[in-house]
């Protein structure tokens, strides 16, 4: 097409003096032509109707007779027909055409944000599917890229992990879903403790004097014991308790000591794992190290692997083992230097100094122009937040010798503030390590189930290997209907083609609703129908088959093998458009035109195979090839395999 876009370029050139570059597409309606041009952003320079501007191009362009089999204008649009001989030439552009080239040019995509302790769920389709999928594309665009997984293996999940193990009988064959158990057991234990805790202070403080406590202090009051849960305030309401209602203080007493013991145990447990307890340490190494092995199984049948799972501990700079020795560089600035490097620019406050040392917070008040609320980036008690742990992140990932050109966050709908906030405190930290890089979140909406809503608090999310065993033992069912049996692997390939298809060919920004009937169909927009496509494609091509490119260019293309052309020369551009906007939806719904358009050429041109023809039958098996290596290069960019049969 570069060839056809220049000639127009010189054309436009020479009637009017500008140079303008059109933008070929196919013609809407095939009778008009088969591809066409706008002419809407020439009226104002040249100052003629689109009409005129269109019947001028499209009568010079008559004179290059060997392109342009005939041009006729409509409109503010030329349309054109092209010659046998540029259709050869275009054919031959596909069977030469070689993938893009980006040396030196690396990219960083930081994805999938599972945590220790935890399985994957159904709302892990998300990140990880848009994730591994952007990476695949710049891949293959030539990038050097560098998928972190940011393996979440830090925080309070791990007091309650360690407590939980020690306090119940320990189980030697450990795995995910027994640290799930262990974990739910001691946070079910403070849930309940909570309840009651509430509806014994809901029935004391209602029963309180209005005149002695008024509403404003009741809660007050009970803000503060409830969500503060400090024993000053208890100790403070005792005598109250008592002297009102001493029936329900006995009770409260009991509960709100047995939830205090099992909360300050947890946080015992991870202040002894924050200063290096040769038990905690261990238990948090094999934690951690049994849930990133079997997420990544998990992952694989998403087709999904980040190079690196680097744990938000890391950035805490506690030395702690690599549970499974990744090979990333070391931490130069952990999240404390961050926040002193930052102090010391001006860009943060430190709140100690006006506290008298009794506020170690810290926080960014960004300039007005910014429009950014103002963030916190250390706790009163000196401790990071997730933004501390991102900056460091951020800083590392320029610093450490990968240089990227490129930092993608595939991170969900939730995380825009926090993410503009901290590119925003980056740049004006590191203006000289940020001035040429590009920070982009590819935020994504969220799954939500057709029968149901998802909440973890109410026990309705559905873990993704559940998901996949009801989709493989409902593929099985479809094919059995239609007679068919297939292998194990096959029927994987299929289901989890039809899961993650039925999301990737959303706009990542809107939430999904999954629904089993559309994601499983074989008809239509869905993963199965454009696996079905491709093993149809394949079945026709002789296994020796091999193409030929020097052909007589007399033999004629028809409506359908110029189609099939048309789509299949979209390829690149398509890919480009979904690595620039970052929307791998871009790429699918341009898949599932190239598996629609080859079924209308295999139902409107018979008998391939029987062709008496043989250089006839021979481009059109090559047209075939190129479509499946289309179908399965554009399939395997989304992260999704081809089986072998359908």
């Amino acid at each position: 097409m570069q060839h056809i876009q220049n000639i127009i370029t010189q054309t436009i050139h020479a009637l009017y003096g500008i140079d303008h570059i059109p933008e070929i597409s196919p013609a809407p309606k095939p009778e008009v032509g088969e591809y066409c041009i706008g002419v809407f952003q020439l009226t104002k320079i040249v100052g003629k109707a689109p009409n005129i501007i269109a019947n001028e191009i499209a009568w010079e362009l008559q004179k290059y007779d060997t392109i342009f089999l005939s041009t006729n204008s409509i409109g503010g649009y030329v349309n054109f027909f092209l010659t046998n001989t540029l259709w050869w030439e275009l054919l031959n552009w596909i069977y030469k055409s070689e993938k893009p080239k980006n040396a030196g040019k690396t990219i960083v995509v930081d994805y999938i944000g599972a945590n220790a302790g935890k399985p994957l769920h159904i709302w892990h389709l998300c990140t990880p599917s848009v994730g591994q999928s952007i990476c695949n594309i710049y891949d293959y665009l030539g990038y050097k890229v560098i998928g972190d997984s940011h393996f979440g293996d830090w925080g309070g999940i791990f007091g309650k992990l360690i407590y939980g193990y020690k306090k119940w009988e320990n189980n030697n064959n450990l795995s995910i879903s027994y640290l799930l158990k262990v974990y739910q057991e001691v946070h079910t234990d403070i849930i309940k403790d909570t309840s009651i805790l509430n509806q014994l202070l809901n029935e004391y403080i209602s029963k309180l004097d209005e005149s002695v406590w008024p509403e404003k202090c009741k809660k007050w009051w009970y803000k503060n014991l409830v969500d503060g849960k400090d024993i000053e305030w208890f100790l403070l309401l005792e005598d109250s308790f008592q002297k009102n209602n001493p029936r329900i203080f006995e009770q409260l007493r009991v509960v709100w000591w047995e939830f205090k013991n099992i909360e300050w145990n947890t946080r015992e447990e991870f202040k002894k794992l924050s200063q290096w307890d040769s038990e905690n340490v261990e238990l948090w190494k094999t934690f951690t190290g049994i849930s990133i092995t079997e997420i990544e199984k998990k992952l694989e049948l998403l087709n999904v692997h980040a190079k690196y799972n680097i744990g938000e501990s890391f950035y805490e700079w506690l030395g702690l083992p690599r549970p499974n020795n990744e090979d990333y560089p070391e931490l130069k600035d952990n999240m404390k230097a961050i926040v002193a490097e930052l102090i010391e620019k001006w860009i943060a406050t430190d709140n100690s100094i006006l506290s008298n040392w009794e506020d170690k917070s810290v926080g960014v008040v960004f300039p007005e122009e910014m429009k950014l609320p103002s963030c916190i980036l250390q706790k009163k008690d000196g401790t990071g937040l997730y933004l501390t742990s991102d900056l460091a992140a951020i800083k590392y990932r320029l610093t450490n010798g990968w240089n990227p050109s490129k930092l993608i966050y595939s991170v969900d709908v939730r995380q825009q503030l926090h993410l503009r906030q901290a590119f925003a405190i980056a740049k004006m930290a590191w203006p000289e390590l940020t001035e040429w890089v590009e920070f982009f979140h590819a935020f994504n909406g969220f799954i939500k189930l057709k029968e149901w809503a998802m909440s973890t608090r109410h026990g309705t999310v559905i873990f993704l290997e559940k998901l996949i065993e009801e989709g493989e033992e409902r593929t099985k069912k479809i094919l059995s209907e239609k007679g068919r049996i297939l292998s194990d692997n096959d029927i994987e390939t299929i289901t989890v083609a039809a899961i993650k298809y039925s999301y990737l060919a959303q706009d990542r920004e809107k939430d999904v609703v999954f629904d089993w009937d559309k994601a499983l169909a074989f008809e239509w927009n869905s993963g199965p129908y454009i696996q079905y496509a491709y093993v149809r494609a394949k079945k026709i091509l002789p296994e020796d088959f091999k193409k030929w490119e020097n052909f007589s260019k007399d033999i004629p293309f028809s409506e359908y093998d110029k189609k099939l052309i048309q789509i299949l020369l979209r390829k690149d551009a398509i890919i480009q458009e979904t690595a620039s906007k970052y929307k791998p939806h871009i790429l699918a719904n341009y898949v599932y035109e190239v598996a629609t358009t080859f079924n209308s050429f295999y139902v409107h041109t018979p008998k391939i195979l029987e062709e008496t023809n043989k250089e006839l039958k021979n481009i059109r098996l090559g047209i075939i090839l190129e479509t499946t290596e289309n179908l399965k290069c554009c399939f395997h960019l989304l992260g999704i395999h081809m089986p072998t049969e359908m």
